[in-house]
């Protein structure tokens, strides 16, 4: 009598505790599929299908799919790695710092990661920051690893430190919510037209307070930009030839931020089929050289922004990702892990073939002597195994010491 009427499905699935709206669809199959496929994504906690169905003015409403997802037990998030080199922070701007931004990235990297998110944004954002105090005791046992550190180097009180580090993050997370509440009336991030956001800044905040909300407006800028990688690829669209000095310099802090995470840097590097594969492909693209022909074969693409990156490093404009990568490079050489774990006996030869193309054209090695070092420690390890593994322990245990 009153005919079919028209019908329709709205997909809704609910992150964080929130409801929300994923699209409207007019066939149930592709409704359906849709919230399936919300129930496979990160972070979603429920999903499901509402049916409207209008007939002769009247609304009906049916939940046709209605599904949880299960919650595994997740351990606890922990520190990832030490406070070594923490500087004595004073300031809300020295805790903003490119080395101190270097020591929350270590200290911080299982979360940061998860989050997907780099020290520059959690510092400059007030909801990323109130997620990570969130998280329980991660906050207070990373200000504590930088208080026992500056104890055992400066001689300061443990308890006393932690608590003038705890003031500098309030007011560094007071700062980001007053950016925040203030949101509406803060200049528009162009991302066409940095020398137009900063004059914008300087009008609202004095060129004192510019660095400060740029990097505010850009933090919310990267929102939009997903993993690490895609924030990268958002950066390096801002980094032209006409970009301004000053835009380059906080620009290269947050570029620098991204490639202190070792998962991003290997995402972006490719699946190699080594370590010195892998760090090879790194040293020459920080030389601008085209890798070994017979060796392409084997090796995967770089992704074009991490080459984009390492050509501007090379061109001395971007100092801060520099340094990281250089230490990136260290880090691995002074490791334990093989450089192919599929013949040990090459470690040697593979050793000084990375040592070969750490060297520029002036015959200087990328990072100084701390990177020799870090060659000779994996050079020494080796020719201990090699003693070892014929029964030689005593002399493999004076090479040690020598």
């Amino acid at each position: 009598m009153f005919g079919t009427g028209s019908v329709s499905y709205e997909v809704q699935s609910r992150r964080e505790g929130r409801w929300r709206i994923e699209g409207a669809y007019t066939d149930q199959e592709a409704a359906l599929s849709a919230a399936r496929s919300q129930l496979a994504a990160t972070g979603v906690e429920e999903a499901k299908v509402v049916k409207f169905r209008t007939v002769a003015g009247l609304s009906l409403e049916t939940v046709i799919l209605h599904k949880t997802v299960p919650q595994t037990q997740r351990k606890g998030l922990t520190l990832g790695g030490t406070a070594e080199g923490a500087p004595f922070c004073r300031t809300p701007d020295d805790l903003r710092g490119f080395e101190s931004r270097v020591v929350i990235g270590r200290l911080l990297r299982p979360y940061l990661d998860a989050q997907r998110i780099t020290p520059t944004e959690l510092l400059h954002s007030w909801p990323l920051f109130r997620r990570l105090e969130e998280q329980g005791a991660l906050l207070g046992a990373a200000i504590h690893a930088a208080a026992r550190h500056h104890a055992d180097v400066h001689g300061v009180s443990h308890a006393a430190r932690a608590r003038e580090l705890r003031q500098l993050v309030e007011a560094v997370s007071g700062a980001a919510r007053d950016a925040l509440a203030e949101r509406r009336r803060l200049p528009h991030f162009d991302a066409a037209d940095l020398p137009g956001t900063s004059r914008a800044i300087d009008g609202a905040v004095g060129r004192e307070g510019h660095d400060a909300l740029f990097l505010v407006l850009l933090s919310q800028h990267l929102e939009a930009g997903g993993p690490l990688a895609g924030k990268l690829d958002m950066l390096l669209a801002l980094t032209g030839d006409d970009v301004e000095p000053r835009h380059l310099v906080l620009l290269d802090g947050v570029i620098a931020d991204i490639m202190g995470s070792a998962d991003t840097v290997k995402e972006l590097l490719g699946a190699q089929p080594s370590l010195h594969a892998g760090l090879g492909a790194l040293a020459d693209a920080l030389f601008d050289r085209d890798p070994d022909p017979a060796l392409v074969p084997a090796l995967a693409p770089m992704a074009p922004s991490l080459r984009r990156v390492c050509r501007l490093v090379l061109e001395g404009r971007l100092p801060q990702s520099r340094a990281v990568l250089v230490e990136r490079l260290r880090q691995s050489i002074a490791g334990d892990q093989p450089l192919d774990r599929r013949d040990a006996k090459v470690e040697a030869v593979l050793t000084h073939d990375l040592a070969d193309r750490l060297k520029g054209a002036d015959g200087a090695t990328l990072g100084g002597a701390a990177m020799e070092k870090a060659l000779e420690r994996r050079l020494l390890r080796h020719r201990q195994s090699v003693l070892r593994a014929q029964g030689m322990h005593d002399i493999a245990d004076r090479l040690a010491g020598r």
